[in-house]
């Protein structure tokens, strides 16, 4: 029965990759058609420019050429997509029967249709079809699925998956559990790479509820580390451009990511699942197109503060974190802000406009807006007094402005956000840093309103756990539209976040929590040690066993580390070894005191990740990626005692997938020792 099954199988996966090539020369038939087509229309188009009034003509050439070209595309991206499934067609099947039918039917499931329209058969789903959730959210017997005609009902009798590498079927298993763990534990231990996997193949039913949840509202995505997080929001993309494909394109989604480094370690993801690319930056290059010049970013402050840092410098962050804070800065925003516009009577010529009816609309009138938008609204009631030509208009309203604003008491935005500080009893700032910036740039909007490209229908922000609530108010301010915000507040290394702080989070950005409990990327050995540092159980393991944690005690650290490299090198050739150093003093040092560490290639936000397999680092700059092997240099308790310290210990711990070693030459920190 066995092999009868199997050769079955062998045989459909053989109909399956005839159908691709099928539909692959097609597309090439038809995109060679296409472009001798677009010529013959370029050609026609020259030839009869100069001809009589044809210009409605012309523009149906136009218009003829632009579809022809939309066509070509359309038809090159599906050329791609086929090209990839070929080596992997599909990697599911479920048996289903629906109520009204007689007999299961089998579905197939890969990163994309695969039908015959002669033959009118699908012979693979694309995973985000509505049908083929049943793949992942449903175990054996009665079920349902939603699509446009409503809900259907029926019975799943088989849930099968399948090992296909460039064609060959490796293997199957047949289960009832959404992925069987042997799949699962298989792709979880393969060696980690510079760039980030797609998952479609071992989706969690967890991860699932997130991906295709309809609702284009407010999403909060508290996962925990290893959870696949930053994975899912990918998938949700992909899940999204599909779901909706008529009005959402790649264009309208962007993803705010928390550095360029992680930015190119993701950015292959959408493009496996058969994607365009959607436009992905970071939070610092937008604050500095706003802005209009550089500031101190997050990653400086934090490797300063991480070195000489004082309790103050905590406080003062800390304060910048809390609800409270932001609930004062709205009130500034809203009030305090606008009283540094001083009415005063203007005179244009023989017209005069009285102080009292500048106040009256300023501070009556249009009390409940920015202040950009009523010194706009002013101006156009002086511009229409005048009764100017519209060709003269835009000037002279320009020119209004800039009056109105001379009598501002300042608008220097540093110089105003002090203003506010000082009125909290709070440190005043003399340059910008990233606990201010948001600040700064909210005092902007509010003085002279926001001008930017950077439109989207869906936003997606990483890291929400780096970001103060200041932020999520700017974030509001710059994008009208649904956002998913995602991260770990158990991985915040400068402020200690909890459940409340979510609470306040969601009802400040009116968002629904999701939470993501459970840890794949590590080894169980390493997850727990992790959650033992933290001093809390956050994550639910994959029972995926390895190696125990190491300890190394040495009067060396730097000997001690040169022997541990080459005997890791030695075994683990193929595998990913990254030293996790506190900050940046410490990779100069190790570098300067070992010929070895000095070849090790040095991951911060000047060097993309490439394919190196030896790499050193800061804890900033390893979050979000993960390595085989990970070392901890320097885990000193004079190095590591205070509650940051515990936060940079147990972020440097979730970064290892299969092994994880400590090397210390003192006394080991306080919370390496249970």
């Amino acid at each position: 029965m066995e092999k009868k099954i199997l050769q079955e199988e062998k045989e459909y996966l053989k109909k399956v990759e005839s159908e691709i090539d099928i539909l692959q020369t097609s597309s090439t038939q038809l995109i060679k058609e296409n472009k001798q087509e677009i010529e013959k229309q370029k050609e026609y188009f020259a030839n009869s420019f100069y001809e009589g009034d044809n210009s409605d003509e012309l523009a149906s050439v136009n218009l003829q050429i632009e579809h022809l070209e939309q066509n070509i595309d359309r038809l090159e991206k599906l050329s791609s997509r086929l090209k990839k499934q070929k080596k992997n067609p599909y990697f599911g099947r479920f048996d289903f029967k629906a109520e009204n039918e007689k007999d299961f039917n089998s579905y197939y499931i890969g990163i994309g249709h695969i039908q015959n329209n002669e033959e009118k058969k699908y012979y693979v789903y694309d995973w985000r079809a509505d049908i083929s959730s049943l793949y992942y959210d449903d175990a054996k017997g009665k079920v349902s699925y939603t699509c446009p005609a409503g809900e259907v009902h029926g019975n799943l009798n088989l849930k099968r998956q399948y090992k296909i590498e460039n064609g060959v079927l490796k293997y199957y298993i047949d289960s009832s559990l959404v992925i069987d763990d042997n799949i699962l534990m298989e792709e979880l231990s393969k060696n980690s790479t510079a760039k980030m996997h797609d998952i479609v193949s071992t989706i969690q039913k967890e991860q699932n509820v997130l991906i295709r949840n309809n609702e284009l509202k407010n999403l909060i995505v508290q996962g925990v580390a290893g959870s696949g997080k930053t994975s899912v929001a990918m998938h949700r993309v992909s899940y999204l451009l599909y779901k909706y494909r008529d009005t959402l394109k790649t264009d309208d989604i962007l993803i705010l990511s928390p550095s360029e480094l992680f930015a190119d370690y993701i950015e292959d993801v959408l493009p496996s699942l058969g994607d365009d690319k959607p436009y992905t930056t970071t939070f610092n290059n937008i604050a500095k197109r706003l802005l209009g010049k550089e500031y101190k970013t997050r990653e400086e402050l934090l490797d300063k503060l991480i070195t000489n840092g004082t309790q103050k410098d905590f406080e003062n962050i800390a304060i910048k974190y809390s609800f409270e804070f932001l609930e004062d800065f709205k009130n500034f925003l809203n009030n305090d802000i606008c009283n540094l516009f001083v009415p005063k009577t203007l005179v244009f010529g023989n017209l005069v406009i009285e102080e009292k009816e500048i106040r009256d609309i300023y501070y009556n009138k249009l009390k409940n807006l920015p202040i950009y938008k009523r010194i706009d609204a002013i101006a156009e009631h002086i511009v229409d007094l005048f009764n100017i030509p519209p060709a003269k208009n835009m000037a002279f309203f320009e020119r209004a402005k800039k009056i109105l604003y001379s009598k501002m008491i300042t608008t220097d935005c540093v110089r105003i956000y002090n203003i506010f500080l000082r009125s909290m009893e709070l440190d005043e700032i003399d340059e910008i840093g990233a606990y201010d910036i948001a600040q700064i740039l909210l005092i902007k909007e509010n003085l002279f309103g926001f001008n930017h490209n950077y439109d989207a229908k869906y936003v997606i922000v990483d890291e929400m756990q780096d970001y103060t609530p200041c932020h999520f108010y700017l974030f509001d301010k710059l994008w009208h539209c649904p956002k998913m915000y995602l991260g770990d507040i158990n991985q915040s290394i400068d402020k200690s976040l909890n459940e409340d702080y979510l609470k306040l989070l969601a009802k400040e950005t009116k968002s629904k929590i999701c939470h993501l409990t459970k840890s794949y990327r590590s080894t169980l050995q390493i997850s727990k040690f992790s959650q033992k540092i933290l001093g809390k159980k956050v994550a639910n393991n994959v029972n995926r066993n390895g190696e125990e944690v190491q300890f190394i005690k040495a009067k060396n650290c730097v000997k001690a580390l040169d022997r541990l490299i080459k005997e890791k090198q030695a075994k683990n050739k193929s595998k990913t070894l990254c030293i996790i150093c506190k900050d940046r003093q410490e990779i100069d040092y190790l570098q300067e005191q070992s010929e070895i560490i000095n070849k090790f290639e040095v991951l911060d936000e000047t060097h993309e990740i490439s394919g190196a397999k030896n790499i050193i680092t800061t804890i900033i700059n390893a979050k979000g990626v993960e390595f085989d092997m990970v070392v901890i240099p320097f885990a000193n308790d004079e190095n590591y005692q205070t509650e940051l310290d515990r936060n940079l210990l147990y972020v440097s711990c979730t970064r290892a997938l299969h092994n994880l070693t400590f090397i210390a030459d003192k006394k080991p920190s306080r919370f390496l020792i249970k």
